[in-house]
């Protein structure tokens, strides 16, 4: 009873969002997705509190199982993850809801997509013209900043950390698609300040105390997805150079830049389905890589535009 009157103010109704092309009945307020809202409707995945211990859960951090998933964060709880369909949360005794919110978006989320069997790539993805082109590459590498400068130049966020691919065409559509998944971006506080979004700070981030949630500009309109059109892979160097990338070059390079949590891929036995999305969203867009000193200079947009990455 204590854990369900700890938990009654993130249950005191069912939340809808339609989000990657499902509809998601949450017992927790995400306003992460709160520009997803949606009325109610069967849902295609549940996500649950519950007052007890999850079970099962591993205590050093990894992920156990594969169409039932489950790993646990120290001090904020354990997910139950199940055949793509319901997240089950187990909240520690001091979780908040900010941080249960960042491990079921992250994580859970991510686990939810692989187990049914979805491309879930890590990476920034932004809108200009009808063209929408992906960022990715490592942790730090700057996806976030190219997306945002890109965003003050007029373009539309469209992703921002997690997002869903459809490699297939799908019926009346010209390639590749991407499911919108971010109205916000985060940005550490050297990069708030180059842009000038100090006005556009949502909150802090929960893990960094200098990286903080802004408000995307250029709000997206009722496109359920857009186009995926360019993969741009970040790397830095000491000189600034945008190359394409082609062949088992382009798979490798994306591969990598891209894949989200791969000890899940390894516990659904996945790596062959994944490369397989990835082989075919390659089919039907361009890859490059963007290699550039880690600075805030102004010029990189405009290479993107001089180079045809948005045309």
């Amino acid at each position: 009873m204590e854990g369900l009157l700890r938990h009654s103010h993130t249950m005191s109704s069912i939340h809808h969002y339609w989000h990657s092309g499902l509809h998601i009945a949450s017992e927790l307020a995400l306003p992460e997705w709160d520009a997803f809202a949606c009325g109610p409707a069967n849902a295609d995945v549940r996500i649950v509190l519950s007052d007890l211990p999850c079970p099962d859960c591993p205590s050093d951090g990894s992920v156990a199982g594969g169409d039932v998933m489950r790993f646990a964060v120290d001090g904020i709880g354990g997910w139950q993850v199940e055949r793509g369909r319901v997240i089950t949360l187990h909240p520690g005794l001091t979780a908040g809801p900010a941080e249960l919110r960042l491990f079921t978006l992250g994580s859970a989320w991510g686990a939810i997509g692989y187990q049914r069997g979805f491309a879930m790539w890590h990476g920034s993805a932004v809108e200009r013209a009808g063209r929408t082109v992906l960022f990715c590459g490592d942790q730090g590498a700057g996806k976030s900043t190219m997306a945002a400068m890109l965003c003050k130049d007029g373009a539309r966020l469209v992703a921002d950390d997690l997002s869903r691919i459809e490699s297939s065409e799908g019926e009346g559509r010209g390639g590749p698609v991407i499911h919108p998944s971010s109205s916000r971006i985060k940005l550490w506080r050297e990069a708030v300040e180059h842009i000038g979004w100090q006005d556009r700070i949502l909150q802090r981030d929960y893990l960094r105390e200098d990286k903080f949630h802004c408000a995307a500009p250029n709000l997206l309109g009722e496109e359920s997805v857009f186009q995926l059109t360019d993969i741009v892979v970040l790397s830095e160097g000491e000189l600034t150079r945008l190359s394409r990338l082609t062949g088992h070059e382009a798979l490798s390079e994306v591969m990598r830049a891209t894949l989200y949590r791969s000890e899940m891929v390894d516990a659904l036995g996945a790596w062959a389905t994944q490369g397989a999305h990835i082989a075919r969203v390659l089919a039907r867009s361009r890859a490059w890589k963007l290699t550039r000193p880690k600075n805030y200079t102004d010029t990189l947009p405009r290479l993107l535009l001089e180079r045809n990455v948005f045309a």
